[in-house]
């Protein structure tokens, strides 16, 4: 009894103690953003509207949610269950479906919040109205990886005139040829293919019964192009190509830049902790990729609906670290993806003063990333 109880005090005072969690989000199911001209599933069909988020997506979101609550409030113990703005922060890309992913994560994470919302007949059980912040699209450097970058634009069509690239897009001609001739509205380029094909994706997912033509041959050429074609404009190596390290900066440094920024406040005791960032694939992606983790956690594939990301940073006695987590959906539990940050020697652990050195090439901030954006 006298040395389990030794061992269990020096098991309290050696504790690892978790200082912040930031996490990363694309949003849940939506709608297609469009679709082609002979398609039975028409724009009547979606009744929350072309792009919007779906029931399903609200739905995958709150419980994302509710599982980060069971393991930071519940579990660990990093924030209280009642909410407190000055525990957290929640950043947005400027679209409808991001804040509503974004919504739907705090409707699960404080879902046990008393004393922060009304009591009265007509509001909905338990939720307590948590501020979502964001800024114009197309200069939100921080979450639209596609945000406004002539650089970045110009990266990205390089790539894609990559001759080994073409070469294997040649190699799916027929493949595309059928899709031109069944459609009723031919792509016109790759870009114009993709709207086709995230028609067809988001139907399989809705499980609706798809025209005879889109084959499991069909869909799986296609599917495989839709993510090379995601993982070339977001910096992959590729082809023979190396990666595109700066494309990665410019894409997904600015949110590099923040967490690090976050992690060494809370360090020093002045930070919130919990940072929520709700965005796009691109987005998930493209700070996946900062981290050098994307390929080791994903492979080729881009990351679903309702996926997320979570950076832990842990206090080792007085050595901070690491860890990092994926959701690949909802349905799904998180699994440590650590040992896949770029040169953090593949532990489960990933020293902080080692991540900023390993990070430097990927870095970019608010100061400087509309000047690289404007170098041709």
């Amino acid at each position: 009894m006298f040395l389990f109880l030794i061992f269990s005090i020096l098991g309290i005072v050696g504790a690892d103690k978790i200082l912040q969690i930031q996490t990363v989000c694309r949003h849940g199911d939506r709608a297609p953003e469009g679709t082609y001209k002979n398609d039975p599933y028409q724009a009547d069909f979606w009744p929350m509207g072309w792009g919007e988020l779906t029931t399903v997506g609200m739905a995958q979101h709150f419980t994302q949610g509710t599982k980060l609550r069971q393991k930071y409030i519940d579990q660990l113990q990093l924030l209280p269950a009642k909410y407190d703005s000055k525990h957290i922060y929640v950043r947005s890309d400027d679209s409808t479906r991001t804040i509503m992913s974004a919504m739907s994560i705090l409707a699960g994470f404080y879902s046990e919040s008393n004393g922060t919302h009304p009591n009265i007949p007509g509001w909905p059980n338990n939720f307590s109205p948590i501020p979502v912040h964001n800024v114009e699209h197309s200069n939100d450097y921080l979450i639209n990886a596609h945000a406004k970058c002539a650089r970045s634009t110009f990266l990205r069509d390089a790539a894609l005139a990559d001759e080994k690239f073409l070469e294997y897009v040649s190699t799916l001609l027929p493949y595309l040829e059928k899709v031109a001739e069944q459609t009723g509205d031919p792509p016109t380029d790759l870009k114009s293919f993709g709207m086709a094909f995230d028609a067809i994706y988001i139907e399989k997912q809705h499980n609706l019964t798809l025209p005879d033509w889109i084959t499991d041959d069909l869909y799986t050429k296609l599917s495989n192009l839709s993510f090379i074609l995601v993982d070339i404009m977001n910096g992959a190596p590729n082809f023979g190509r190396k990666e595109n390290t700066e494309l990665i900066m410019l894409e997904g440094g600015v949110l590099l830049n923040e967490m690090i920024e976050n992690m060494e406040k809370a360090i020093s005791g002045s930070s919130k902790k919990y940072y929520l960032y709700s965005g796009h694939d691109t987005t998930i992606a493209a700070h996946l990729r900062t981290f050098g983790a994307k390929e080791g956690a994903l492979g080729i594939v881009t990351p679903f609906f309702g996926s997320m990301s979570v950076v832990e940073l842990w206090d080792g006695d007085g050595k901070p670290y690491i860890k990092l987590w994926y959701s690949d959906n909802s349905s799904v539990p998180f699994r440590d993806i650590t040992q896949y940050i770029g040169d953090c020697g593949g532990k489960d652990k990933c020293d902080f003063e080692q991540f900023k050195v390993r990070s430097q090439p990927y870095l970019a901030t608010y100061d400087n990333i509309v000047e690289r954006c404007d170098k041709l």
